[in-house]
């Protein structure tokens, strides 16, 4: 009997900790432990956003909108998931930083700057692309075969690693 006793109360610790856990919405972020996501019901997404969503995506339905908040420069962010599991994380401007679609799933290339989109023609005709990522020094491409191709600002193939 006294087993018992010592036992339940640490289950019931064990489950407020557990649902303390989940009901918290707030979390860290991968590398950068300083950015933080909230999920807003109904966030509000800059105009210039919605619009490439329905330009790009215009069948898929948006599933959640994570509004993340930087201490840094880069100040708040959305990522998006789509119903098709596609994420597509937005700058605070509304601007597109990265496409990412599920695995082996290609996106649409037409968003793209026009030198990679004609790169990829002729290079990798037949091969999609599963995510895109834009930074201040380039742009990083990840196929569907698992190569990853790197170009500069001006869409200028530097490099690939397999």
């Amino acid at each position: 009997m006294w087993k018992l006793l010592l036992v339940l109360p640490t289950c019931l610790i064990f489950c407020s900790c557990s649902n303390a856990a989940q009901n918290d919405r707030n979390y860290s972020a991968g590398k950068d432990s300083q950015v933080k996501s909230e999920i807003f019901e109904n966030a509000p997404l800059p105009d210039s956003a919605l619009v490439f969503i329905k330009k790009y995506f215009p069948n898929v339905q948006i599933l959640e909108v994570k509004a993340k908040k930087s201490p840094t420069v880069i100040g708040t962010f959305h990522e998006v998931i789509l119903a098709d599991y596609t994420e597509i994380d937005f700058g605070k401007l509304g601007n597109w930083i990265e496409v990412q679609a599920p695995d082996g799933i290609a996106l649409p290339s037409s968003f793209f700057p026009l030198s990679i989109q004609s790169y990829l023609r002729e290079k990798y005709n037949g091969i999609g692309v599963e995510s895109i990522d834009k930074s201040d020094s380039g742009y990083k491409l990840e196929l569907t075969n698992d190569n990853k191709l790197y170009f500069d600002t001006k869409g200028q193939f530097l490099r690939m690693k397999k």
